[in-house]
């Protein structure tokens, strides 16, 4: 029954996470917390591609902001979770274009898969709240 409880609990969690709108601004703020830890390096903290390695990268990071725009208006919430993740991006040759956080926050004993997939879908969500708004 024990176990029953901890499900009850990830999935009352992960709804909560993942609900995408009207979630609470502490949630919104530690999202970005997440994002400027781990992809505001390459991305910027606001997410245009301006972080302080880029010019040590082979290839300049997009700029994360323009993305609904670039596709139709839509954000590309399943693109953009497959590319955080990293895991089953298909590479025909050479290294990935940034890190495998898949990989990187499977290796924390800490998190599971539900772990793994809330810290991806949280920093897709950040990436979704920083949209441009009009042309």
């Amino acid at each position: 029954m024990a176990a029953v409880g901890r499900i009850m609990i990830r999935v009352a969690i992960a709804l909560a996470v993942t609900a995408g709108t009207g979630r609470a601004g502490e949630s919104e703020d530690a999202d970005r917390a997440l994002f400027v830890k781990h992809c505001a390096a390459c991305h910027g903290e606001d997410g245009k591609g301006g972080g302080f390695v880029v010019p040590a990268l082979a290839k300049a990071p997009p700029d994360l902001t323009r993305l609904a725009r670039d596709a139709g208006g839509r954000f590309p919430l399943a693109r953009v979770i497959r590319a955080i993740d990293g895991r089953n991006v298909i590479r025909a040759h050479g290294a990935a274009d940034m890190p495998v956080w898949g990989e990187v926050f499977a290796a924390d004993p800490f998190n599971d898969r539900l772990g793994v997939y809330m810290k991806v879908r949280r920093l897709a969500e950040h990436v979704r709240s920083i949209q441009e708004s009009g042309g």
